[in-house]
């Protein structure tokens, strides 16, 4: 349809409102409550103008076009409609302006230099709202408040958690939490965008610097595997916040807490910043322009002492493809085989029928065109925020969920059957197949990273590929880090070369290189106190090894201790890379800010290690060149596996002990952040037991665990009858020392 906005013709669409029409042709309307991502309520009439034939001016967020539709957005009745509302926004907000971290971006400010009037009729004392503590992460200055209610309805609509309410009418009115427990939400962060005001702060960042003192810089999250699109804004070298980039494909308006905050981590105390050589049994400063010779030196003499199979290495899945890429190559040099980049696994017999690259199944935008989608493992609320908005979105079109998992918790999207059962029961009920889904339905089955870190997971794998098979559905995967698609593409594991081939020598997986006791071990981006499913087993590796080389960004005890080289490397933030995101995708990043001295760009090292081996790298960008080559000529298959494995698993006597993702200790960086660490999902590390363990222990001294020959004293643990039976369920949060085995079975003491 045709409509006319300030006498010039537009089309429009039926069901539009002149708002929407008016910002696709980029014409200015000022808007205070309305948000293209959440509900239209026409509170705050800042977006009155003129329409043809209409008496009053009218909210253009609210009005929807119609034939020949005449707006003016210029007129002298638009200006005095929006003037007079300006005026009464005003009457309670304060003039603080000069210290209010929102200005020289604040919404308010904007509109009322444009469309305000230089004094007011209303001369009455302003009113005062006692701020309350409602977030670690939000900090709050109530007396602002307009009453927008975009924080209020992106809680019900986005993040489908009701924390924020409107109290009181009239003058009265006042937005404070709805519960005791304030504001939660893995995605809370977004409603300090989303104030146009100053009513609602990012806490860690106030008063840290003015809005245009800072620098901008486009970044991608390397916190999980959906590829956030980010703006960072740095001050003095120094990153002091992050916002959403928009991106329509992938995270719209918003990011999750963990992207929001958790740069933080990067500022931590026990940063690595200095080169180190183990000499006599004491860490002392090496020369780093001796560096690149010693460890190209360490490496070859233990290829000729010994072999090149007596040689490990295990990479970080949150490495970048560039340093992936660099180091598959400089160990193609080196003709070693035993490479790996999943270190939180330990069953690795589905290797062979793992597709060539992990990937979702589809777009994030055409996840609303399935019918039902079947999660495995997985807490979207908490692992993937942003997929659960998403998930939402997917919901209202039609689409049905049934989430399989082994802890009771809510997800933010509405279930039609939520399973909380075993692994072990779960294989067994997709062998007997799911009512209300068949082969008549646009079906996808997602696997979460838990499920990886499976004593079985070849079989559970074999049992989800059979039943894919059975209702025709695509099988997509949630990897455990940000980069994992990266690490199969590239050849990071022991059976593939660049491009997903098979290669012709396979070498050893993680598993396997710890409990082979080898000469010589090399870690990249890795904490071994952290990142392994066993970090025993780590110890006696590096215990047994004759030579440990770190590449790392932080100096942990473990590090410390057995190190025999210590390369400092930056982060993200501090050199430039890409990742590929579960979509397939390739996104590059710049350099944000400065290394400290001493901190070096691991794809400069690699790089320099490649050029003493007569393999010359000149430059980022033509390494970067070679991935998208990768991508560009790899052909991708379905990524159902196919497994010849028929068994099933039979409950047996022990107990089963699974661990579950936490959102703010996934990668070294974000379990770092002090302002994530002070949130109430930080705080929760007790270990959840199933009540028939009563059965087999007295609870009230505590509870007694054997694993892998040891054992294990808890006291803070809470018995709960919604896990399944025969389960022991832990978090991998901070400092949690239950970390044996990520996912085991154990015998309790009775």
């Amino acid at each position: 349809m045709k409509i006319y906005i300030n006498d010039k013709e537009y089309l429009a669409s039926e069901g539009e409102t002149i708002i929407q029409v008016a910002d696709r042709n980029n014409i200015h309307i000022p808007r205070f409550c309305y948000h293209k991502h959440l509900s239209v309520v026409a509170s705050c009439r800042m977006c009155l103008v003129e329409i043809d034939k209409v008496k009053q001016a009218q909210p253009a967020c609210s009005t929807l076009v119609h034939e020949d539709m005449h707006v003016n957005t210029k007129s002298q009745k638009t200006k005095d409609a929006q003037k007079s509302t300006m005026e009464f926004l005003l009457i309670n907000h304060p003039l603080d302006c000069p210290i209010c971290d929102q200005a020289g971006e604040c919404e308010l400010q904007d509109v009322s230099l444009q469309h305000g009037d230089s004094k007011s009729n209303y001369l009455q004392f302003k009113r005062v709202v006692v701020d309350e503590e409602i977030s670690p992460l939000i900090s709050t200055e109530m007396t602002r408040c307009i009453h927008c209610s975009r924080c209020v309805r992106f809680g019900e609509e986005i993040a489908h958690e009701k924390e924020l309410g409107l109290l009181n009418r009239g003058e009265n009115m006042e937005i404070r939490s709805a519960i005791v427990n304030g504001v939660n939400s893995e995605l809370s962060g977004n409603m300090i965008d989303l104030c146009p005001v100053g009513a609602l702060n990012n806490k860690p960042y106030s008063y840290k610097a003015r809005t245009w003192d800072l620098k901008q810089h486009i970044g991608i999250s390397p916190h999980d595997c959906i590829g956030s699109n980010i703006f960072y804004h740095t001050y003095n070298n120094k990153i002091v916040r992050a916002i959403p980039r928009d991106n329509p494909e992938i995270n719209q308006t918003w990011i999750a807490d963990r992207d929001r905050f958790g740069f933080e981590g990067i500022y931590s105390e026990d940063r690595c910043k200095k080169v180190m050589k183990k000499v006599n049994g004491v860490l002392e400063d090496f020369d780093e322009d001796m560096l690149f010779n010693e460890i190209n030196s360490s490496i070859k003499n233990h290829i000729n002492k010994n072999s090149n199979d007596d040689i490990g290495c295990f990479i970080s899945g949150q490495t970048s493809s560039e340093e992936m890429f660099l180091m598959k190559k400089l160990f193609k040099i080196f003709e070693i085989a035993n490479f790996d980049h999943r270190t939180n696994e330990i069953e690795f017999e589905y290797e062979d029928s793992f597709p060539i690259m992990p990937y979702l199944g589809c777009s994030i935008n055409e996840l609303r065109d399935y019918d039902n989608i079947l999660l495995f493992g997985v807490n979207i609320k908490s692992e993937f925020p942003i997929l659960s908005i998403r998930f939402n979105e997917a919901a209202k079109s039609g689409t049905k969920f049934y989430s399989f998992h082994f802890s009771p918790f809510q997800e933010a999207f509405p279930l039609e059957k939520s399973y909380c059962i075993s692994p072990k029961e779960i294989i067994n009920k997709l062998k007997a197949g799911i009512k209300g889904v068949d082969s008549t339905q646009k079906n996808l089955l997602i696997i979460g990273p838990s499920i990886n870190y499976l004593p079985y997971q070849t079989l559970f794998h074999s049992a989800l590929g059979l039943f894919s098979d059975e209702i025709k559905g695509k099988v997509g995967y949630l990897t455990d880090y940000c980069n994992s698609t990266s690490g199969w593409l590239l050849g990071n594991v022991p059976n593939r070369e660049i491009g997903g081939m098979i290669s012709s020598k396979k070498g050893l997986n993680t598993t396997q290189m710890l409990k082979n006791k080898l000469g010589m071990l090399i870690f990249y981006n890795l904490e071994p106190e952290h990142d392994f499913a066993n970090c025993s087993e780590v110890i006696k590796a590096l215990q047994a090894s004759n030579c440990n080389i770190f590449f790392t960004s932080y100096m942990t005890p473990l590090i410390e201790k057995y190190a025999d080289y210590i390369i400092p490397i930056t982060t993200y933030a501090e050199t430039s890379g890409s990742y590929i995101n579960i979509e397939g995708k390739l996104q590059s990043y710049n350099k944000i800010v400065k290394p400290d001295k001493g901190i070096l760009e691991g794809w400069r090292v690699l790089s320099e290690l490649c050029k003493l081996n007569d393999s010359i790298i000149n430059n980022i960008e033509e390494v970067r060149d070679e991935i998208k080559a990768v991508l560009t000529n790899t052909k991708f298959g379905p990524t159902n596996m196919k497994i010849i494995n028929t068994e099933s698993i039979t409950e047996d006597l022990s107990f089963s002990k699974y661990m579950l993702r936490h959102i703010y200790s996934t990668d070294q960086i974000v379990r770092r952040s002090q302002p994530l660490s002070l949130t109430k999902q930080s705080k929760n590390k007790k270990v959840l037991v199933s009540s028939d363990l009563l059965e087999h222990t007295d609870y009230s001294k505590g509870l007694s665990i054997y694993e892998n020959g040891k054992r294990y004293k808890i006291n803070d643990f809470e018995v709960n009858k919604n896990i399944p039976p025969r389960s022991i369920i832990y978090s991998s949060c901070f400092n949690n020392r239950f970390v044996e085995g990520k996912s085991s079975d154990i015998k309790i003491d009775k």
